[in-house]
């Protein structure tokens, strides 16, 4: 299997642990805040994957982005609903937050 790109790669850790977490959310929230919380880490890791083999890399860096930060908020949701404990809600914001850096920077290179 050929290298993967770090910030996929460690996208896609992080999705393994959110998505073990959310399915451990009550289920009232499970089926609402978890289940869109795992629609948008696969909309992330999508957007990741074209930037990988496109030509045009800005586009899906600068969604994905967007889609980082959207799931920045639906984390802070959890954690004030107390359906992700506050010490869960810590690793991913700073998971979240070196994973941001990561796509800025692979989108600073490609301008």
């Amino acid at each position: 299997m050929a290298q993967e790109l770090k910030v996929i790669a460690d996208f896609y850790d992080f999705m393994v642990w959110l998505i073990r977490h959310t399915e451990k959310f009550p289920r009232h929230h499970r089926y609402s805040l978890g289940l869109a919380m795992e629609n948008r880490l696969q909309t992330i890791l999508s957007l990741l994957l074209r930037a990988k083999y496109s030509q045009a890399k800005a586009e899906p860096l600068n969604q994905a982005n967007l889609e980082l930060e959207v799931l920045r908020f639906q984390l802070r949701l959890a954690k004030d609903l107390q359906v992700l404990p506050v010490k869960s809600h810590g690793f991913a914001a700073n998971n979240m937050n070196a994973i941001g850096a990561q796509v800025g920077g692979w989108l600073k290179s490609k301008n």
